[in-house]
């Protein structure tokens, strides 16, 4: 961690006070064996209602993302397939000393112990939840591909997306050349490509030998499963009660307690009260009935 927070210094804390600092939203669960548990920041809370929140102060540019239809198709064209992606791809983009003070965060002196001292620190690299972290990375990884003309550089500019790469290529040669050239190019920038999986023997076992193979049975690719030996792609059905669950801040009652409420915001709320429109908006918002048994 050494590497991602410091301490702020105790002759800094009253110099530049940042008087409303992040909260820990919670630790994500992920279904992944290289990432199990990741904390993600609430950088939309409001500590005080009267103050903004992180992502009220930044700047929520375009991510500069590619299509995902475009990736999806142009992964599917050749004979082989690739997946991989960027180990920790935000924790390696560092932050500009005069920024780092609006990343300050209170954590315990130990962790075990709830009621010990409050430490502050401050992040030193992109932090997960920040409304402008997609944007500052692909605009790093592009900035870092751009300078660099090779065919294989080419590929990764149109193959990226946010930290996941997906490739496909006509001959097992290529895969292998483009194992090895992807992997050096992305070093050279200080980013480390895992998670390899395709559908060519030699490459799952160059990426075995080089222990950066995917251990998954599935990998995920951008919101689908591909069975790399199998090479099929699937999808998980999407079902009424789950898409209803779904919803957008403005239309999510708890969402406003989890974000800071004062009493008379919370007296003269609709929302809270009554629920969202859709709800009791018939001519609006016609209801639909989920006929699955």
């Amino acid at each position: 961690m050494k590497d991602f927070i410091e301490k702020v210094p105790i002759t800094e804390i009253d110099a530049r006070a940042w008087k409303n600092p992040l909260h820990t939203n919670h630790p994500v669960k992920k279904d992944s064996n290289t990432t199990h548990i990741r904390i993600v920041y609430d950088c939309s809370c409001h500590g005080n209602p009267d103050l903004p929140s992180l992502n009220d102060c930044l700047s929520s540019a375009p991510p500069i993302l590619n299509k995902l239809t475009t990736i999806l198709t142009r992964f599917r064209l050749g004979k082989y397939g690739i997946t991989t992606d960027i180990e920790k791809a935000f924790l390696q983009v560092r932050l500009d000393n005069d920024d780092r003070d609006a990343t300050r965060f209170f954590w315990l002196s130990d962790s075990t112990d709830p009621t010990s001292e409050l430490i502050m620190y401050r992040f030193k690299v992109v932090l997960f939840g920040a409304t402008c972290s997609p944007f500052i990375l692909n605009s790093t990884l592009l900035k870092h591909l751009s300078m660099n003309q090779s065919k294989v550089a080419t590929i990764l500019q149109e193959d990226l997306y946010v930290d996941n790469v997906l490739s496909s290529m006509n001959s097992e040669e290529a895969t292998i050349k483009y194992f090895n050239e992807s992997r050096e190019l992305l070093k050279q920038g200080g980013f480390n490509l895992r998670s390899w999986m395709s559908n060519s023997d030699k490459l799952r076992d160059l990426a075995l030998s080089e222990k950066v193979l995917d251990s998954d049975k599935e990998t995920k690719i951008l919101g689908m499963r591909w069975d790399a030996e199998s090479d099929t792609l699937s999808f998980a059905e999407t079902k009424q009660l789950k898409m209803d669950t779904q919803l957008t801040k403005q239309m999510n009652p708890a969402d406003l307690q989890t974000r800071g409420l004062t009493a008379s915001q919370f007296e003269d709320s609709t929302l809270w009260m009554n629920g969202p429109q859709w709800l009791t908006d018939d001519r609006k918002y016609h209801r639909t009935r989920d006929t699955q048994k």
